[in-house]
């Protein structure tokens, strides 16, 4: 017997975020939704205050599929300028204020980016570049600047409506876009749809348990992907975002004592450092309002693990993997690393995510055998911006995406990463792209060859090392590889340090052997990634 269960011309309807916001906004219009230590935003506030930033943008002709940038520090104005692009359809980025110059220049020349947002201290790195980024339209200055043409951020949000913009904001719009490094050195933009972010943070509230009456402490920078996925998550959840200006160990101890957060996240070196602190600091505050305590963003390491159940003693402590283009993939708690056996395992995959491990010749394997990581979700991203190459690469087909992760399965379903993404080297937290820097080192007048890697450090987790090597009769030093370096690269992908070798192990098709490149200096440590 046929069954015909809709009325005719009826849709399925899938989330675009924006209907889940307005919920909140519905139900809870008094509740905070942001704040810091000055300054709280109801959820009706904040709605309000995106409504007029979105119809601003309107006004002054960026509209649906113009791509919105911003440029800051952690500040409140983030939520805002996402839900503003949010409610239009604008795709939203987000600049690393790290980068140089022409390194944010590209990624906003990439993205074709409408309108940029800046802080204040840093509208002059923008002023530098204007002449090279033809596709801005408009630059708004958070802060007391309104300068040389732009426009402060307040007086720009004030002349626009209240009103919620009448934009069809479509779940496959593009959301935002990550900009990733590869094999090549160029960034590439990970473009993720609204419905593709919607699921990753519904994914991630029932994964962890996020709910409406948590508040997620943010003081990882909210230009990195992890961040702005928990802060999205808390969001969706209806629950809270208390936003810190940069991640200061003692401050962040302060913050937990004085504001009672329930969830934190950061990278595991960011929890290395505060939980380093001398006994009598720590002594000093209270950590039992925090509920949730999450890692992610960098390799997770035992001692690490042991100092967060230490010093966060009713909490739920958890590593994930993660990354821009797949959301969050994995997750173990730190009963599992600790006590249950599987100490540097990535852990299995989070709610509606399925994985699988794959050879080269695109068959599974068996649980022990290596191969690449894929990942079916939801969830994952849609492609590379104007990029097919990467895409097709980055997917085994329409459904499954990897990001070059060779990884293992145990016969528990445990996964493990054997070797990293792309060779990226992982410091402080950041991601760095040794072929980026390799690109710039081999502008040099007498290099013939070089391999850039991470070495281990005890502070950072791995620093920046170039293995160079010269051609006949040069003589190039260390401190001028560096400073060549330094005035064309962030500082944070500048090496530390360069050795010379008479030549750079490589596979018979040229390919340069990353592994045999690292492993004098990782010899001895039992993994061979930090």
């Amino acid at each position: 017997m046929d069954f015909i269960g809709k009325q005719p011309g009826k849709k399925t309807l899938t989330s675009n975020g924006i209907n889940t916001l307005r919920g909140h906004v519905r139900k809870n219009p008094h509740k905070i939704a942001v704040r810091n230590d000055k300054v709280s935003l109801t959820y009706a506030q904040l709605w309000q205050r995106a409504s007029q930033l979105a119809n601003a943008m309107l006004d002054c002709g960026i509209g649906k599929g113009d791509p919105v940038i911003t440029y800051m520090p952690n500040c409140l104005q983030y939520a805002e300028v996402m839900i503003a692009a949010q409610m239009i359809g604008s795709p939203f980025t987000l600049g690393n204020y790290r980068l140089t110059g022409d390194e944010i220049a590209y990624q906003i020349n990439d993205t074709h980016v409408a309108i940029v947002f800046v802080q204040t201290d840093l509208l002059a790195a923008i002023l530098k570049i204007k002449g090279k980024i033809k596709s801005v339209r408009r630059i708004v200055v958070i802060g007391d600047s309104s300068t040389g043409g732009m426009q402060n951020y307040e007086d720009f949000l004030k002349h626009g409506s209240s009103t919620e913009p009448s934009v069809e904001v479509l779940p496959e719009d593009l959301h935002v876009m990550f900009y990733t490094s590869g094999t090549t050195g160029k960034p590439k933009g990970a473009a993720r749809t609204m419905y593709c972010d919607y699921s990753m943070a519904v994914s991630t509230c029932l994964e962890l348990g996020i709910n409406n009456n948590d508040t997620f402490l943010v003081v990882a920078p909210m230009y990195g992907a992890a961040t702005i996925g928990y802060a999205i998550s808390t969001l969706m959840a209806g629950g809270t975002l208390f936003i810190a200006p940069a991640f200061v160990p003692e401050e962040t101890l302060k913050l937990i004592d004085a504001y009672h957060p329930t969830f934190i996240f950061m990278v595991p070196i960011m929890y290395d450092w505060m939980l380093s602190l001398p006994k009598e600091t720590l002594a000093k505050y209270d950590l039992s309002s925090i509920r949730l305590v999450v890692a992610c963003g960098a390799p997770m390491h035992t001692s690490i693990f042991q100092k967060m159940v230490d010093h966060f003693k009713t909490t739920e402590i958890y590593n994930m993997l993660g990354a821009s283009e797949l959301g969050f993939i994995t997750r173990i708690s730190a009963d599992e690393w600790l006590k249950g056996g599987k100490a540097n395992s990535i852990g299995k995959a989070i709610f509606d995510m399925e994985l699988k491990i794959v050879s080269k010749d695109g068959k599974e394997v068996e649980p022990g055998e290596v191969g690449l990581l894929y990942c079916r979700s939801s969830a994952i991203f849609d492609g590379y911006w104007y990029n097919e190459a990467g895409t097709q690469e980055a997917f085994l087909d329409h459904e499954w995406a990897t990001v070059g992760d060779m990884a293992r399965m145990d016969n528990d379903g445990y996964y493990y990463l054997v070797d990293r993404a792309k060779d990226m080297i992982v410091s402080g937290g950041t991601n760095i792209y040794p072929a980026e820097v390799e690109g710039v080192i081999l502008q040099m007048e007498g290099i013939a060859d070089v391999g850039v890697i991470g070495v281990p450090d005890e502070k950072w987790g791995e620093q920046v090392k170039a293995v160079v090597v010269l051609k006949p009769s040069y003589s190039v030093r260390e401190d001028e590889i560096i400073s060549f370096c330094k005035e064309r690269l962030a500082g944070f992908k500048v090496p530390k340090s360069v050795d010379y070798v008479d030549s750079i192990p490589r596979s018979l098709i040229g390919k340069m052997l990353k592994k045999d490149l690292r492993k004098k200096y990782w010899e001895g440590r039992d993994v061979l990634i930090s």
